[in-house]
């Protein structure tokens, strides 16, 4: 009698339990993205950056010049001891304009890196939603990871970047369909 009565409060308790987790099942779950590959990844950073490459280039040009033209004083100086003074002008004009360059650059760069990336998290937070993500979770690098571990079917890095390239292409407001994060590993694994 009492083994028939646990058996039916067992039975019960457990129905209970299976119908009050059915609305709350989770949609495609936790996903992981490295943010900053994913955009550097998009064909507008890379294309940004190219244009910036270009718009420095020159100027990357007269610096090795420069170098160039006091390391050949610096060769005369071993002769002509009259050339130290133009080689230490030289060096000062090379640290000033160097310095400069590495700064107007790299301020430069971080600003297209920063626009990209606003666009691509905007881009992000409509995807995972249309997508039933519960949460996106930073990746990281593999030098400084953020997440120690996380199976490689749930980064949607790539998944992200291709459909962000997509609808950059098309011009397009609607996302286009991506894999679950399985289906997007293994689209992955394949390259």
């Amino acid at each position: 009698m009492k083994a028939a009565l646990l058996a039916s409060a067992l039975v019960l308790f457990s129905s209970a339990c299976v119908a009050q987790a059915a609305p709350s099942s989770p949609t495609n779950g936790i996903v992981t993205i490295a943010f900053n590959t994913a955009v550097l990844q998009t064909n507008e950073a890379q294309r940004e950056l190219s244009s910036l490459q270009t718009k420095f280039a020159p100027r990357q040009a007269h610096l090795e010049a420069l170098n160039g033209e006091i390391e050949a004083l610096q060769k005369q100086a071993a002769t002509d001891p009259t050339k130290v003074n133009s080689i230490n002008a030289k060096e000062k004009q090379l640290q000033r304009e160097g310095e400069d360059f590495r700064t107007e650059s790299q301020t430069a760069s971080e600003q297209t890196f920063q626009a990209v990336a606003q666009k691509v998290y905007a881009f992000l937070q409509e995807f995972s939603s249309q997508h039933g993500y519960t949460a996106v979770i930073e990746r990281g690098s593999d030098a400084s990871p953020v997440v120690w571990y996380a199976a490689a079917n749930l980064d949607i890095t790539k998944t992200v970047v291709d459909a962000y390239n997509a609808r950059a292409a098309t011009s397009n407001t609607a996302i286009p369909n991506a894999p679950s994060p399985r289906q997007g590993a293994r689209q992955q694994n394949k390259q």
